[in-house]
């Protein structure tokens, strides 16, 4: 239990130091110009995903701080409640899946097996829990790491969910 602890509050330690993502701004040609100068350029942003909350869906913060509903993540007899900090979502025997409520954000913790395999399969338990597509977790607030039992090599970054355009692979040999 300790040890699990330790990884939850390192875990959101190395989010809080790597959540300094800007959101993408995009700069296109205003229309009817055909010489373009830096002040006829229209600001475009990207469109946060809307939804309507369903019965049971709870809201979580996305990366460009509007929301999204989710799953009632707390009402899964699986998932443990810490008041102080937030909840696990799953403690698998290779992966941990947390929740920070400080800055609605996410944590999956790879810690054994195939680093490959447990990925996938983490990730693909944090959508089933979460009741999401990929793009919408995408523009959830999560950080993929590995822990330094599982793999010296591969700790210390955050890879993201592979499926997004931001995730990062994996090293090889692991």
């Amino acid at each position: 239990m300790a040890i699990f602890l330790l990884l939850a509050i390192g875990g959101y330690f190395f989010w809080q130091l790597y959540s300094t993502q800007t959101q993408e701004t995009v700069l296109i040609p205003a229309e009817n110009n055909n010489q373009t100068q830096p002040s006829d350029m229209i600001v475009k942003k990207p469109n946060p995903i809307t939804q309507t909350p369903k019965e049971g869906d709870i809201l979580v913060a996305t990366k460009d701080n509007t929301d999204i509903p989710v799953k009632d993540f707390y009402k899964n007899k699986r998932t443990i409640v810490y008041p102080k900090w937030g909840a696990s979502l799953r403690d698998d025997p290779y992966y941990s899946l947390l929740y920070f409520t400080t800055d609605k954000s996410f944590l999956i913790s790879l810690t054994g097996g195939d680093l490959h395999t447990v990925r996938f399969d983490a990730e693909k338990e944090f959508l089933s829990i979460l009741g999401v597509t990929e793009e919408e977790a995408c523009q959830l607030k999560v950080v993929t790491g590995v822990s330094r039992d599982a793999s010296e090599k591969a700790s210390g970054h955050d890879y993201g969910l592979s499926f997004c355009p931001s995730g990062k692979p994996l090293p090889k040999n692991l």
